[in-house]
């Protein structure tokens, strides 16, 4: 594994995009209308009707028939297959107000997540990163996509070591977690789909000497 690369693409990234500090300060950590936006997709700009199911408490979504929870997801622009994860999440949610205690314990918020229904292993780390602000780095197909093919790490490390890799990364390049994670999956989808479209890539100075290495 190589974290000084990382960091160095971290840094490189950051002075090609910026930071995600406006798009971060409209979520803010600790609150369900930010896990809604998380799960299920930020609302789009124009919506035509207004949700007869209110998205920004819990509280309605927990007896409300699934087929109307996708209607509104749908309206509002937000991908409706994760409505049935969105209600098992409310029955999940503590409230806006939840206890720091209760926020931080990152082991037990880890194994009560994965035990949802529709909740894979990147989701949980997204919950835990992005609405708890707990250290955990979502291993997305573009961030896996970018750290083997630069060579970094490969598939068959295990998730501690890629857990280690980003956030040692992420302090050597002085980001934030939440920025790594941002900034990366930018450039996957970007760059890195299920070819690499390296022509133009900020980390293209980056590659490997015989380009980028495609994972097995």
């Amino acid at each position: 594994m190589s974290t000084q690369r990382l960091a160095e693409a971290i840094e490189k990234l950051r002075g090609s995009y910026g930071g995600p500090e406006a798009e971060f300060a409209a979520r803010p950590l600790r609150r369900w209308s930010t896990l809604v936006d998380v799960v299920a997709g930020e609302p789009k700009a124009k919506i035509p009707d207004s949700p007869r199911v209110p998205l920004d408490q819990p509280e309605p979504l927990l007896d409300l028939p699934v087929e109307a929870l996708q209607e509104a997801l749908k309206v509002t622009g937000r991908d409706q297959r994760r409505a049935g994860a969105l209600q098992a999440l409310a029955n999940w949610w503590p409230g806006d107000d939840a206890d720091e205690s209760w926020c931080e314990d990152h082991e037990r918020r880890r194994m009560e997540l994965t035990a949802i229904r529709g909740v894979g292993h990147e989701l949980v780390d997204r919950i835990l990163l992005l609405v708890l602000g707990l250290p955990a780095m979502p291993l997305s197909r573009a961030a896996l996509r970018v750290g083997c093919r630069h060579g970094w790490s490969g598939l068959e490390s295990e998730y501690d070591e890629w857990q280690h890799l980003f956030r040692r990364a992420a302090e050597l390049a002085d980001s934030t977690l939440p920025e790594a994670w941002w900034l990366i999956n930018r450039v996957g989808r970007s760059h890195c789909g299920s070819r690499p479209r390296c022509d133009g890539c900020p980390l293209e100075p980056l590659l490997p000497e015989g380009g980028p290495y495609e994972p097995e």
